[in-house]
C-alpha cells in the first residue's frame, strides 16, 4: 500500500520515511519546546505567586506595624482623656473645697464675732458693776460727814485718812479699770503659748510613759500569773493522777486480799 501511494504520489518509501522521521523530530522539538514553555510558565507563575505572597506578607506586616502606632495613639488618647477627666474632677473638688472652706470661714467668723460681742458685753457689764460698787463705797461716809457739818465738828485724822484712802482707791480703780478689763480681745503671745504648749507636751509625755510602764508591768504580771497558773494546773493534775494510781493500787491490793480470803474459805 505504501508502495502504491509512493507510485501514485511520485515519491519513494525512503522519502516518506525521511519525511515522517522529520515530522517526528519536528513534533518532538515542538513537544520539548512546549514542555519548556510550560515549565517556564509554571516557574514564572510560581515566582509571581511567591512574590504575591511576599507582598501580601509585607502588606500584612505593614498593616500590623501601622496598627500598633494607631493602638498606642488610641491608648495615649484614652489616657489623656482619663487624665483630663481626673484633672477636671480635681479642679471641681478643689473648687468645692474652696467654697466649703469659704463657707466654714464665714461661719467661723460669725461665731468669733458673736463670741467677741458676748465677751465685750460681759466686760462692759463687769465695768458697770465695778463702777456701781465704787459709787456705793462712799455712801456710808457721806452721812457721817453731813452729821459733822450739822454739829460743826472737825473730822478726826484717822477718819480723814480713811476717807482720802477710799477716794484714792475709787479713783485708781476707775483709772485702771479699762486696763484691767479690756473690751477687745488681747492677742496671744506666741512665746508664752509655746512655753505652755511645751509644758503640756512634757506633762502628756510623762503621763504616757507612766501609762506605758504601768501597762508593761501589768502585762508582765499577767504573764507571771499565767505561768503560775499553768504550774498549779500541772501540779494538781500530777496529784490527781498520783491519787488515782494510789486508789487503783489499793483497789488491786484489796481485790487480791479478798481473793486470797475466798480461796482460804473455799479450801
Amino acid at each position: 500500500m505504501t508502495k502504491e501511494l509512493g507510485r501514485r504520489g511520485g515519491t519513494t518509501l525512503e522519502e516518506l520515511e525521511r519525511a515522517l522521521e522529520a515530522k517526528k523530530r519536528e513534533s518532538g522539538a515542538l513537544q520539548a519546546d512546549r514542555e519548556s514553555r510550560n515549565w517556564d510558565y509554571e516557574h514564572t507563575v510560581e515566582k509571581i505567586r511567591t512574590r504575591k505572597q511576599d507582598e501580601e506578607s509585607a502588606s500584612e506586616r505593614l498593616r500590623r506595624a501601622m496598627q500598633q502606632p494607631e493602638q498606642g495613639l488610641s491608648l495615649r488618647q484614652s489616657a489623656i482623656e482619663t487624665r483630663e477627666q481626673q484633672l477636671g474632677m480635681v479642679q471641681l473638688d478643689r473648687a468645692r473645697g474652696r467654697e466649703a472652706i469659704m463657707r466654714e470661714r464665714h461661719s467661723v467668723e460669725v461665731v468669733r464675732r458673736t463670741v467677741r460681742e458676748e465677751r465685750c458685753r460681759q466686760r462692759r457689764q463687769w465695768i458697770h458693776q465695778v463702777k456701781e460698787m465704787n459709787a456705793k463705797f462712799p455712801e456710808p461716809v457721806r452721812p457721817l460727814a453731813e452729821e459733822r457739818k450739822k454739829k460743826c465738828e472737825q473730822a478726826k485724822a484717822k477718819e480723814n485718812a480713811a476717807e482720802r484712802a477710799l477716794a484714792s482707791d475709787v479713783k485708781m480703780i476707775e483709772e485702771y479699770l479699762p486696763r484691767l478689763i479690756s473690751l477687745e480681745d488681747i492677742p496671744v503671745n506666741p512665746e508664752e503659748t509655746g512655753i505652755i504648749r511645751r509644758q503640756f507636751v512634757e506633762v502628756f509625755t510623762q503621763e504616757e510613759q507612766a501609762y506605758l510602764a504601768s501597762a508593761e508591768e501589768e502585762r508582765a504580771r499577767k504573764e507571771r500569773l499565767g505561768r503560775g497558773l499553768e504550774v498549779y494546773r500541772q501540779r494538781m493534775l500530777d496529784e490527781y493522777v498520783a491519787k488515782k494510781n494510789e486508789k487503783l493500787h489499793d483497789a488491786e491490793a484489796t481485790e487480791r486480799r479478798l481473793s486470797s480470803v475466798v480461796d482460804q474459805v473455799l479450801n
